[in-house]
């Protein structure tokens, strides 16, 4: 007696495969980048007849270089980093970006002479960070401690004219100014890249985490910025936590604020009630900090675009300003600064509601992943 064939379901029966959903944004890492580059705006605008440090400066600078280690931990899987097998399009394209900063900060940089652009160096650091950037969180803290104290001796030794740039000359000056005793130099900073890399390895939403964030980061603060204050401290440089100055005491200090700040500012967004599909939080006290926060963390969800924007606008106010007033102080009237935060805020907010991504972002996004280009059949 035959048997029956076997009968292969229809496809209408295999059950559909269902799409992964995009990770909701981490408002408070968005809001943390937004007070970043406002930050900026502030040290490079705020009107003061000398260089006097002031709370935003360096320290600005310092929690975007963090931020961007947290965004590479994003990118590349956050708490669960992304599996062997994908590693390499992660790693490549992390690396497009890097070059793309480069380019964009060295055209911006001619540009505007009177401020001193950070991406070029933030490409550098990137790049930097390739190589650790799958390593163990244990790997990645002993890594930022080497550093802190490694490439602060090695930036000493090496000779600089009178304006602080390297005296090296060819392409080892060129290493040396970028790695180096350049402005932001990326050896350097790379640190304050590592802690931002696990701190987004240890689960950002997670309240442990953030809770260590701030704990730790005001521990070194404290640690950082009371180093002054040590017997002897003032005839050796290493204890001096002064913004730009590259030594471990600002290392620590200044990367210690940035810590803490980014941990207060999740702990405070993060809802404590189930998320929805959205990335919506339901009630409770975040959802009233998030709706007066919200403005901010558009800002820092296209932080390139508004901080290409700062660059390209305030140079032409940086000119019209020195020409009517040769000896006028550094920065710019006050008026300028107040301008350019509202109007960035509100830009930002209308922006992300009625566009989405910002426009070099998603500019970026693209180009630095071109396997994903064409998505029809090949010939």
């Amino acid at each position: 007696m035959s048997q029956p064939p076997p009968v292969t379901p229809a496809p209408a029966d295999v059950p559909p495969v269902q799409a992964r959903r995009a990770a909701p944004r981490l408002m408070g890492v968005d809001v943390a980048r937004g007070l970043a580059v406002l930050g900026m705006f502030a040290a490079h605008m705020w009107p003061r007849p000398l260089l006097d440090e002031r709370v935003f400066d360096g320290r600005s600078a310092i929690l975007f270089a963090t931020l961007a280690g947290v965004s590479l931990g994003l990118m590349s899987g956050g708490a669960r980093p992304t599996p062997r097998g994908g590693r390499g399009r992660v790693v490549g394209g992390i690396a497009i970006r890097a070059g793309l900063l480069v380019v964009l900060g060295l055209a911006l940089q001619a540009w505007n002479p009177y401020l001193l652009v950070i991406l070029p160096y933030y490409g550098v650091m990137f790049v930097l960070a390739l190589g650790l950037l799958f390593a163990p969180r244990a790997v990645l803290l002993a890594a930022a401690a080497l550093l802190a104290v490694v490439a602060p001796w090695l930036a000493s030794s090496v000779p600089v004219d009178a304006y602080g740039d390297t005296a090296v000359s060819g392409a080892a000056g060129l290493a040396t100014q970028a790695l180096l005793v350049g402005a932001y130099p990326a050896l350097v900073w790379t640190p304050f890249l590592l802690v931002g890399l696990v701190a987004a390895r240890s689960d950002l939403i997670r309240t442990r985490t953030q809770v260590t964030l701030i704990v730790a980061g005001t521990s070194a603060a404290i640690v950082g910025y009371a180093a002054r204050f040590l017997p002897g401290a003032s005839s050796i440089p290493w204890f001096d936590p002064a913004d730009h100055e590259g030594m471990p005491a600002e290392i620590v200090g200044s990367g210690g604020v940035a810590a803490a700040v980014l941990g207060l500012l999740l702990l405070a967004t993060t809802p404590r009630r189930p998320v929805t599909p959205e990335g919506r939080g339901r009630g409770g006290a975040a959802a009233v900090v998030r709706t007066v926060l919200r403005p901010l963390a558009a800002t820092g969800a296209q932080p390139l675009t508004v901080y290409a924007a700062h660059v390209l606008i305030t140079a032409p106010l940086f000119t019209v300003y020195r020409l009517s007033d040769p000896a006028a102080a550094y920065g710019l009237p006050l008026g300028h600064l107040v301008v350019a935060v509202v109007l960035t805020l509100v830009y930002a907010t209308l922006w992300q509601r009625y566009v989405g991504r910002g426009p070099l972002e998603r500019a970026v996004g693209a180009l630095s992943r071109p396997w994903a280009w064409s998505t029809g059949p090949r010939p």
